[in-house]
């Protein structure tokens, strides 16, 4: 049995999934795109083909002095925590969240095909810095065209996860 959809739509686990390619500004026009919070995990397709992940408010943190943050290439950022990636069916929900404790961060991304559907996370910190969106937005940059954000944006939580077996396509006999 797959990782449950209950668990992966779990509030504590929304992430935005970004390109290697991507910069803070466009990373930052994703998340406000996506309705998303300054408290999200921001998942990271490193240049070496491994995930990082991290979240917003400590994106904000590292970077809030830096002039030019928005121009930030996120793919080779070493301030990204380097992620435990496992597919959806290979695991069963318990042994998963059991997994993400022991992971860096205490986070698991959850794929299909090699693309996050969801992470789980197993350890929530409530004392880290608070921020507002439009605070991060101002890390962000004025410039960017909300809309430019699609060539960077691989998944997100806002968007439902494939089941398994349907994305494996139909059984055939």
């Amino acid at each position: 049995m797959p990782i449950s959809d209950e668990a992966l739509q779990n509030p504590k686990n929304r992430f935005l999934a970004v390109s290697g390619d991507a910069t803070v500004g466009q990373a930052i026009a994703a998340l406000q795109g996506e309705g998303g919070q300054s408290w999200w995990h921001l998942l990271i397709r490193m240049d070496d083909g491994s995930w990082g992940a991290t979240r917003f408010t400590d994106l904000y943190e590292s970077l809030e002095r830096m002039a030019t943050a928005s121009e930030v290439r996120l793919g080779g950022s070493k301030s990204v925590t380097i992620a435990t990636a496992i597919d959806r069916g290979s695991m069963e929900t318990r042994p998963a969240q059991a997994l993400a404790r022991e992971s860096p961060g205490s986070l698991l991304i959850v794929t299909v095909d090699g693309m996050p559907v969801g992470i789980l996370v197993e350890a929530v910190s409530r004392g880290s810095l608070s921020i507002s969106t439009a605070k991060l937005g101002e890390l962000g940059g004025t410039y960017l065209n909300l809309k430019d954000y699609g060539s960077i944006l691989l998944s997100s939580s806002r968007r439902k996860p494939p089941k398994p077996d349907a994305a494996a396509g139909p059984v055939r006999s």
